[in-house]
């Protein structure tokens, strides 16, 4: 791996008892992108192009991090999300394709102002942020995750009302026309099915909740809202597609209605979006 032209090769070799193919390509055209700053068809321009030293050390180093399975998001530090850039830490979630798929649902609505419970890297909030001329507020009970959030909106040049607050010890915010979370959903019990990509580095916290209590979260959004979401304002959830009946039913008990529950690009339920009465 001496010539930029080397690397591609060298991670399929490298990768091969630990990706497929197309998946290691993908993954050494990204990280040549991300430190030459080179697409694909500029690589092929410059692939004769000689590695400094920095620069080897980087892809060595990024190698090995791969063969750990850490995502290759933490490795390069950010990620993209409806096309634009989110700078990652310790304790951000990566986002997800599926969670654009629920910032796309909500732009198709009028709002005037929002509200993110649970930001994360921000990536819900800033996008809406760019994408309407909505106000935005977020909250999230991760003062490091709030710092990530904050960098990304001056990355993408928006204001974004960042809080820190506990959705179990909330207080009273002013009233809003959208409220949308995507929290915790996942069941500790599903932890076996899942790869090590995501249960060695991503946070737990943000990921997984108790089996006897899956809920738990979206009852305490909804008592939330019944303060903070204005009538006829709607709420936004991203769900366990496991809990799509319990979710519309606990909707109802807290005076929801119009209750629409989507696929996401994978066929699952996973969106789920209703009206407060």
């Amino acid at each position: 791996m001496k010539k930029l032209k080397d690397i591609v090769d060298h991670f399929v070799n490298e990768l091969k008892d630990f990706y497929d193919l197309n998946e290691s390509k993908s993954l050494a055209y990204w990280l040549i992108e991300f430190k030459q700053n080179l697409s694909r068809s500029n690589y092929l321009l410059e692939q004769n192009k000689k590695l400094e030293v920095s620069e080897y050390n980087f892809y060595t180093e990024a190698l090995n991090r791969l063969k750990n399975y850490e995502p290759i998001q933490y490795i390069v530090g950010e990620t993209e999300f409806k096309n634009l850039t989110f700078k990652l830490a310790d304790g951000c979630l990566i986002p997800r394709p599926e969670t654009e798929e629920l910032v796309d649902w909500i732009l198709q609505h009028e709002f005037d102002n929002a509200l993110d419970i649970g930001t994360g890297s921000g990536c819900i909030a800033v996008s809406l942020a760019k994408l309407s001329k909505a106000n935005i507020k977020a909250i999230d009970v991760c003062s490091k995750a709030l710092a990530i959030a904050r960098k990304n909106a001056m990355l993408n040049k928006v204001s974004v009302d960042f809080m820190e607050m506990d959705i179990f010890n909330f207080r009273e915010i002013e009233k809003v026309d959208v409220i949308v979370s995507n929290p915790p959903y996942v069941l500790e019990r599903e932890k076996k099915y899942m790869k090590s990509n995501v249960l060695d580095f991503e946070p737990h916290k943000a990921l997984f909740v108790k089996n006897d209590d899956p809920l738990i979260f979206y009852k305490q959004i909804l008592f939330f809202s019944e303060i903070t979401l204005k009538n006829n304002g709607f709420i936004f959830f991203e769900i366990n597609e496991l809990f799509k009946d319990e979710m519309c039913t606990l909707l109802h008990r807290h005076n929801f209605i119009d209750i629409e529950v989507k696929k996401d690009l994978n066929n699952k339920f996973r969106m789920l979006k209703a009206t407060k009465s």
